[in-house]
């Protein structure tokens, strides 16, 4: 008879156990990162043959008032390769404003953008906003147009939490050394995203930079970009990490 109370305290201890988390999201395996530059610029086949000396593919953020029939074959070329091409807006307005920017018009930059990259045979499913930030208001005009953009409506979050209209991005410009050129805290941002497991895009535009140092010369330059990639390839070579395009990086996070 007295080992029924001990049964009993098993039972409800075991049940405790196996009740469901219900609100808690599961973590990613591992960290993923990718690589946008923005613009569409005619240093684009010099980045892309930068990352080819890596083993790694670039992705490639549109402006479509710069994309006809000269420079879209390009593009074509990349997308057939792999490379993930992604909407940037038709004529790069600023999205943080709805006095200077409606939703009529804006929805219009979504839709017309991504057509014409669509025009010439390139599926596009990713969209970058210009000069980083949309207005929330203005979110629910992505779901019919594209899979995942970036807003920088993430609360400075790049885990699986952010929803995939939401996320930010992390600039390669803003985060180099402008006084020596030293990418130690672009290295200790990559190490801070591998132990959090985050996803974690970082974005450039011309390559050289078109932004200047403190000596006034360009800010990033091409072997700026390799050393930041022979980091990230030691980090990926040891499976820390996953390396992709915009396109698979989404698919491989959010699986």
């Amino acid at each position: 008879m007295k080992i029924y109370p001990f049964l009993l305290l098993l039972f409800l201890i075991k049940s405790n156990a196996q009740q469901p988390t219900i609100k808690k999201v599961a973590g990613a395996k591992q960290a993923v990162f990718s690589f946008i530059f923005d613009d569409l610029n005619t240093s684009d086949s010099l980045v892309k043959s930068i990352f080819d000396e890596f083993g790694f593919q670039p992705s490639f953020a549109i402006t479509t008032n710069r994309l006809n029939p000269k420079t879209a074959p390009l593009y074509k070329s990349y997308a057939e390769e792999g490379i993930s091409i992604l909407s940037h807006s038709h004529t790069h307005p600023k999205m943080n404003n709805s006095s200077v920017l409606d939703k009529e018009s804006l929805l219009m930059e979504l839709k017309d953008s991504k057509e014409r990259i669509e025009s010439y045979g390139i599926t596009v499913r990713g969209f970058v906003t210009p000069n980083s930030y949309m207005r929330p208001e203005f979110l629910s005009l992505l779901d019919t147009e594209y899979d995942y953009a970036f807003t920088n409506n993430h609360n400075d979050l790049y885990n699986i939490s952010v929803d995939k209209r939401h996320l930010g991005r992390f600039g390669i410009e803003s985060n180099i050394s402008t006084s020596d050129h030293s990418i130690e805290k672009i290295r200790s941002r990559i190490d801070q995203a591998i132990i959090r497991k985050e996803l974690l895009v970082l974005y450039g535009h011309a390559m050289p930079s078109t932004y200047q140092d403190d000596l006034g010369k360009p800010r990033v330059t091409a072997n700026d970009l390799r050393a930041i990639l022979g980091y990230l390839k030691s980090k990926r070579d040891n499976n820390d990490c996953l390396v992709l395009t915009a396109d698979l990086a989404m698919e491989a996070y959010y699986k």
